[in-house]
């Protein structure tokens, strides 16, 4: 009987040393890389965690987020292609970049590359995203871009969604024949949307701010505004073990929690109870009314870290 109120005495001290101590070890982890001054290049002027330049210590930042400062303007490299940062936002936890080959006063460029939504999501690729974790729902994840594709078709295509007036350069075109029609489409992303005598050419991400979701009516200057205005990124998923012992989402106001489920605080710490009962034994019965919720059950705890 002393052996196992014992045991209960050292469960009950080891339970609330993890419910104290886990969030400020998770917060104090977040801070590590917090101490370093921000750097600057070109019009970004606040660059700080989780991003780096290449220049800066090595303490800071994280090397997943490091940017290059070339000609006075910060550099994004990514899966092979080059592009320029616009705008980074620590309230929203995006990146704004544009591709390189894009110059703004030059309606006949375009980008160098192709950029698909598909990149993103690998199973192994979490550090940038084309979605915001807002809310604990992913199928309500808020998108951050849509598509923009250049389509080679073997005869004319009579269709609202696909723009024929645009003239664009077409050097690095796996497609050479002169006499293809040539289209621009606007959020078309499914292989049921494409005309049989159609091919995609290339690909690219925009999230140009515009009013108007009728294809019909967007024109080539828009096409091209919303190539040279870029594309939002959400980093929010390579800093969440900064935060969180697994992983996370934003709230309504935009502040980080932690989800739940087998990797948060309270499986960590039913792991733990289970453990102590078992390398005890028959001593430990206390623990057998611990329940055992599986990944993403009934019961929720969220933690607000930030």
């Amino acid at each position: 009987m002393a052996r196992g109120l014992t045991f209960t005495a050292v469960g009950l001290t080891v339970l609330i040393a993890l419910v104290l101590v886990h969030p400020t070890c998770c917060a104090t982890t977040a801070k590590d890389n917090h101490t370093c001054s921000a750097s600057s290049c070109g019009n970004i002027h606040n660059i700080s965690f989780p991003f780096r330049l290449s220049t800066d210590p090595e303490n800071c930042g994280y090397p997943v987020y490091e940017l290059s400062c070339e000609n006075n303007r910060t550099v994004l490299y990514l899966f092979g292609g080059k592009y320029y940062v616009q705008e980074i936002s620590y309230n929203n936890y995006t990146i704004r970049i544009v591709y390189s080959g894009i110059q703004k006063n030059n309606y006949f460029s375009t980008p160098n590359y192709s950029l698909y939504r598909y990149n993103f999501s690998l199973s192994y690729w979490y550090e940038y995203t084309t979605y915001q974790r807002k809310g604990t729902v992913s199928e309500r994840y808020p998108k951050l871009s849509r598509s923009l594709v250049w389509m080679s078709c073997e005869k004319p295509v009579n269709s609202p969604l696909y723009l024929d007036t645009c003239n664009y350069n077409n050097n690095s075109s796996s497609i050479s024949d002169s006499k293809r029609y040539r289209y621009v489409t606007v959020g078309i992303t499914n292989a049921s949307e494409v005309e049989d005598s159609c091919q995609v050419e290339k690909m690219f991400l925009t999230s140009w701010p515009i009013n108007n979701d009728d294809p019909a009516n967007i024109s080539c200057t828009d096409v091209h505004n919303e190539l040279v205005y870029g594309f939002e990124l959400s980093w929010l998923g390579g800093i969440c073990d900064s935060y969180c012992p697994g992983d996370c989402y934003l709230d309504e106001a935009n502040h980080i929690q932690c989800y739940d489920g087998s990797t948060g605080v309270l499986e960590l710490i039913l792991d733990i109870l289970r453990g102590l009962g078992y390398l005890f034994g028959a001593s430990a019965h206390w623990w057998d009314g611990v329940p055992d919720y599986p990944l993403g059950g009934e019961i929720s705890i969220s933690k607000k870290v930030l």
